[in-house]
C-alpha cells in the first residue's frame, strides 16, 4: 500500500532477521491536538522495529496541519470526519496493511522497543491482542502521576488472560488488562468483520466509555487470549492540575457507569457478575490488579459515584438510540 516507515529503523542485534518479522501497522488517531501528535510521530519514527507503517487518522473533516505532520513522518493519512475514537480506530484498521495493528494515543510517546515487544508477544498463536504498560511523562504533574497510579499503570508483571483465567470477566471489562493508549491486535480479526464498537468511546458528550475493554471482552469471550506485556511501554500525558484530575475522574466514572449498564442489559449471561462488581465498587473495594503505587487521593467521593450510577441508564439509552438512528 505504501512504504513501511520502519525500513529506516535500526535493528536490535538480538532480533530475528527482517524477513521473519511480521509487518506491523501503527495507528495514531488524532483530533485537534497537533502539538501532541508531532511529539508522538517523532518517537514513532525512532522505533527499533524493522518493518512497520505509520497511519494517522484525522478525526476531523480534514486538518491541514495534520496532513503536513503525516507527510513529514512518511505516514499515510486517513480522514474520518465522524467524531468518535472507535470510528477513527476502525477507519485506521481498514487502511492497515500489517499483520499486527498497534494503537497509540496522540498524546503518548512510545519507547523505542515498544512495537518490537508487542510483535514478539504474538508468537503465542492463541493471542488476539496485547496491551502494554502506561507510565507518566518524565515531567508529569502530581495530578498526572496520581491519575497514572490509580487508572493506567498495571505494574511490572506480565499477564495472559483467557476464559479459563480467574475473574477474567471483571478484569477485562473494568481496566485489569490494559488501555487503549497502548494495545495491538491481529489484523485478521478486522478482516473477518470484528471491530471496535462505535457506540462506545470518546466522541459524543457523556457517551459510554470502555471501547477497548469491550474489545478485549468480546475477543476473550470468543475464545482468544489477551496478554499484558509490561515491557511495551508508552509515556502518556495526564491531567495538568488537581482540578483537571477531578474533572477527568468524573467523566471517566460517568462513562464507565453507562458501560456498566450496557453490560447488564446486553449480556444477561454475565449479569450476576456485573452486579457483584458494581456492589463491591460502591463499597470502595480496591482491585487486586491495581499493583502500582496507590493514588494519593480518593478516586471519587461515594456520593459522586452513586449520582453517576443513577444517571447511567439515561446515558446508555441515549447512546443506544443515537447509534440505532445512524444505522437506519
Amino acid at each position: 500500500m505504501f512504504a513501511p516507515a520502519g525500513q529506516m529503523s535500526s535493528l536490535d542485534p538480538s532480533s530475528e532477521p527482517v524477513k521473519d518479522q511480521p509487518l506491523c501497522s501503527v495507528i495514531v488517531c488524532t483530533r485537534h491536538r497537533t502539538t501532541e501528535l508531532a511529539r508522538c510521530l517523532t518517537a514513532l519514527r525512532s522505533l527499533d522495529y524493522p518493518r512497520y507503517e505509520l497511519i494517522v487518522v484525522d478525526n476531523t473533516v480534514g486538518d491541514e496541519k495534520v496532513r503536513r505532520l503525516a507527510d513529514s513522518a512518511d505516514a499515510f493519512r486517513v480522514v474520518e470526519p465522524r467524531a468518535g475514537l472507535s470510528r477513527a480506530r476502525n477507519a485506521g484498521a481498514r487502511a492497515a496493511g500489517g499483520e499486527i495493528i498497534a494503537f497509540i494515543d496522540d498524546d503518548a510517546v512510545a519507547r523505542p522497543d515498544w512495537l518490537r515487544r508487542h510483535a514478539a508477544a504474538f508468537a503465542d498463536q492463541s493471542l488476539g491482542a496485547t496491551t502494554g504498560r502506561v507510565l507518566p511523562m518524565a515531567e508529569a504533574s502530581p495530578a498526572a502521576q496520581n491519575w497514572t497510579a490509580s487508572v493506567e499503570d498495571l505494574g511490572e508483571e506480565s499477564l495472559r488472560i483467557d476464559r479459563t483465567s480467574s475473574n477474567w470477566f471483571e478484569r477485562v471489562n473494568f481496566g485489569g488488562i490494559g488501555l487503549g493508549s497502548n494495545m495491538a491486535f491481529r489484523s485478521g480479526l478486522f478482516e473477518n468483520g470484528w471491530a471496535f464498537r462505535e457506540s462506545l468511546g470518546l466522541g459524543e458528550r457523556d457517551q459510554p466509555l470502555g471501547e477497548e475493554h469491550y474489545a478485549f471482552f468480546t475477543l476473550i469471550n470468543a475464545g482468544h487470549a489477551v496478554a499484558y506485556v509490561p515491557d511495551a511501554v508508552v509515556y502518556h500525558d495526564g491531567p495538568a492540575s488537581m482540578s483537571d484530575l477531578r474533572l477527568k475522574r468524573r467523566r471517566l466514572v460517568r462513562g464507565s457507569t453507562a458501560y456498566f449498564v450496557m453490560l447488564l442489559v446486553e449480556h444477561p449471561e454475565f449479569r450476576k457478575r456485573t452486579l457483584r462488581y458494581g456492589l463491591t465498587a460502591l463499597r470502595g473495594k480496591r482491585r487486586y490488579w491495581r499493583t502500582a503505587a496507590p493514588a494519593t487521593m480518593p478516586f471519587l467521593r461515594r456520593r459522586e459515584l452513586v449520582a453517576a450510577m443513577l444517571s447511567a441508564p439515561w446515558r446508555y439509552w441515549r447512546s443506544r438510540r443515537a447509534s440505532s438512528s445512524r444505522m437506519r
